[in-house]
């Protein structure tokens, strides 16, 4: 039964949020930050019933793991936080170009871990293994030149 519940189950997927906002560039050498919406971060549960009783399946979120689109991961222990940079916030920072130069597009992908465990009505416990949502964004990835001047 609980394998049954927790196939009931209706997870959120991530919507994901960025700054710089998504659809501008991030550029290399400065850092960027990634959310998910944080009203969504709370248990979700499913309970499933037989004339003998029920089992209730609860999915907890546990973390965000970023897939970057240069090769990097960040793993973050909430939902991160909305720009500016607060405590519990997520970012990374790309350090070159992507293959196809600058302002071309990496895939942000943000896959949402969540453990899962289930209860029975007459007192049976355990735990289930869990479950991931993930959303996907592309982002494109530029760079910014300085030029120094003397004058005087």
């Amino acid at each position: 039964m609980a394998e049954q519940a927790r196939a009931s189950m209706i997870l959120p997927v991530p919507e994901i949020g960025t700054a710089p906002p998504l659809g501008k560039p991030r550029f290399v050498n400065m850092p960027s930050w990634m959310w998910i919406d944080s009203d969504d971060w709370e248990p979700v549960s499913a309970t499933a019933s037989v004339s003998a009783g029920s089992v209730t399946v609860v999915a907890t979120p546990e973390r965000v793991v970023w897939e970057t689109g240069d090769g990097h991961q960040v793993v973050c222990d909430s939902a991160g936080t909305v720009f500016p940079r607060e405590e519990g916030s997520c970012g990374h920072t790309y350090t070159s170009l992507p293959p196809g130069g600058a302002g071309a597009e990496v895939d942000l992908v943000a896959v949402w871990e969540w453990s899962v465990a289930w209860s029975t009505s007459t007192g049976g416990s355990g735990v289930l293994e869990g479950l991931s949502t993930s959303a996907t964004a592309a982002v494109p990835v530029s760079e910014i030149h300085s030029v120094v001047t003397h004058t005087g």
